[in-house]
């Protein structure tokens, strides 16, 4: 099995990387290394934790080409395979992550009935508050193993007055225990 090399994070990517509340915002202006933080977090979660479940979402599967499948085939090479028709990474411990999408309504009935230990939705504000609740849902299970939801920002979006509410002005509805939220500005 080829080593995984991992470059050293800046000191908001370390924070992120480190956070460990249920539901983990990191959020800023571009160019803030969001993406990279969550394939690194990802990789390190597979590796760590034997046969851990990861999703991890954008708005469109273009946007997961780009941005997540293709950096990570060469990332992973030699530590685990990629299966293309599946959309999905397999590590020799079991562990996989697979790639999702939700552009549209018709998009979640691919999540029906999905389970997850941790999911990442890259983009977040770009997505509207039911797909992501609906995607949220799938973040169950009863395997012990760390129950997240990590979620990268831009200002904007259908998405942005509920981030904003949450992560930064701090207002909860019922349902949203405070101490389960974290932020960290990219």
């Amino acid at each position: 099995m080829t080593e995984l090399r991992i470059g050293a994070p800046n000191e908001k990517q370390r924070r992120f990387l480190l956070d460990r509340h249920r539901h983990i915002a990191y959020g800023g202006a571009r160019g803030g290394g969001k993406s990279w933080a969550v394939r690194t977090k990802a990789k390190l979660l597979a590796l760590r934790y034997a046969g851990i479940k990861l999703l991890i979402v954008r708005r469109t599967l273009r946007e997961l080409q780009n941005n997540h499948i293709d950096p990570l085939r060469q990332e992973l090479a030699g530590i685990a395979k990629y299966k293309a028709a599946d959309k999905r990474f397999e590590f020799p411990n079991g562990s996989t992550i697979t790639f999702g999408y939700c552009a549209c309504d018709g998009d979640l009935d691919r999540y029906q009935g999905a389970e997850y230990d941790v999911i990442f939705i890259d983009e977040a504000g770009q997505l509207q508050k039911a797909w992501i609740d609906a995607i949220n849902a799938c973040v169950r299970g009863t395997n012990g193993l760390p129950k997240r939801t990590y979620y990268t920002l831009n200002p904007g979006g259908p998405g942005h007055g509920y981030f904003k509410r949450l992560f930064i002005d701090r207002r909860f509805e019922a349902g949203e225990e405070p101490e389960n939220y974290s932020f960290v500005q990219a």
